[in-house]
């Protein structure tokens, strides 16, 4: 379906809105462009939920006969199939799936045009990287530069928790169907029982649709703010072979502090392991000594590495649990400055589009 995907964006026309240029900053009136789209699309994308219940089930009540069943003997018992009904569901299922991609890639598109990154001059170029936030399509470019998010994780628990992840939309409606017919009783008839998982599915389409629009803001700001990080950053930071070795082990203890692959943190080590020519090293060892080695590390390098380890917390619009234990534990280490409430306020500024220019300042002024 790349292809149709493909050919519904370049058939989206780019509105004009005014921008001032400044991909990692939103003025008041692009902030309000991007906030519309978000409403519009979170609405559209739980809507389609109540649009596509209605299509299932009006039909099966109104219709029954439209929809035969074959009985068949299972375990010694009589059991009825409803292959038609079956086949109703999934068609239905599938063409709203459809819908809902074609609504991110629209909110992506909006989004990308209000804050000035995509225009009628440079469609084309930035095309592929807006479909693939639309489509929600991992970026795992970490893994050419030898950085594993998942260093030390063990791979059956990574498989039983996105497991769990995929099936919390079914498992959410069979919980609220067995708690309503638990508390109606014999009162609960087919209808509302059909009916309970409408709210779960609602809400879940609006989540993916508000996802998939966060993350594209998130990504635009993001590449132009470590556009911006580059051109700040001192170009002789790194020259002996041991700061090289703590900048890459910087991007590293990111990573694996977000436990997750990220384009804008793919994006900020390409763009620095270029610019002073770190070597990449496959073969990763344990981050146990870091802490030690940034605290030992000179005082201009430090204070770089602990800029990016701010940065690359905020860069993904959330701070996780794991990453305020991080910090906690490097204010401990008198190596960081920064408390938990202060890096979340910073997080909520890049996410807003206010910046971060306040922390460049502090961390680059000379000593």
């Amino acid at each position: 379906m790349s292809a149709l995907f493909r050919r519904f964006f370049d058939r989206l026309p780019v509105r004009a809105i005014a921008s001032d240029g400044q991909l990692h900053l939103l003025s008041d009136a692009e902030l309000a462009a991007v906030r519309r789209t978000h409403r519009v699309a979170v609405t559209s994308a739980a809507a389609m939920s109540v649009v596509g219940f209605l299509l299932y089930f009006m039909p099966v009540y109104s219709a029954p006969e439209l929809f035969p069943t074959v009985t068949t003997t299972l375990f010694g018992s009589e059991v009825a199939l409803p292959w038609a009904e079956t086949l109703w569901g999934l068609l239905l299922m599938v063409i709203e799936i459809y819908a809902l991609v074609l609504l991110n890639l629209w909110g992506v598109h909006e989004i990308a045009a209000a804050t000035g990154l995509l225009g009628p001059h440079n469609k084309a170029e930035v095309a592929g990287t807006l479909i693939d936030i639309g489509l929600e399509n991992k970026h795992r470019g970490l893994l050419q530069y030898g950085i594993d998010p998942f260093l030390g994780v063990n791979p059956w628990l990574l498989f039983l928790v996105n497991l769990l992840l995929r099936l919390k939309g079914w498992l959410g409606s069979k919980i609220l169907r067995y708690a309503v017919q638990r508390l109606l009783g014999r009162f609960a008839v087919r209808e509302v029982l059909d009916f309970a998982g409408m709210p779960i599915y609602m809400a879940i389409n609006a989540w993916c649709t508000h996802s998939v629009l966060h993350e594209a803001k998130v990504i635009i700001m993001g590449q132009k703010l470590i556009e911006h990080l580059c051109v700040r950053l001192p170009a002789d930071l790194a020259s002996r072979a041991e700061d090289k070795a703590l900048l890459y082990d910087t991007f590293r203890f990111i990573a694996v502090s977000k436990r997750d692959f990220h384009q804008n943190h793919f994006a900020l080590t390409k763009a620095l392991i270029e610019r002073y020519a770190i070597a990449v090293e496959p073969s990763q060892g344990s981050l146990e000594d870091y802490l030690g080695r940034l605290e030992a590390a000179p005082e201009r390098l430090r204070r770089a590495a602990v800029l990016l380890i701010v940065i690359g917390f905020v860069l993904d619009g959330q701070i996780s649990w794991r990453e305020r234990r991080r910090i906690r534990e490097l204010a401990e280490r008198g190596v960081f400055r920064f408390s938990v409430a202060e890096v979340r306020v910073m997080c909520r500024d890049f996410v807003r589009g206010a910046g971060l220019e306040a922390l460049l300042t502090r961390q680059l002024a000379p000593a």
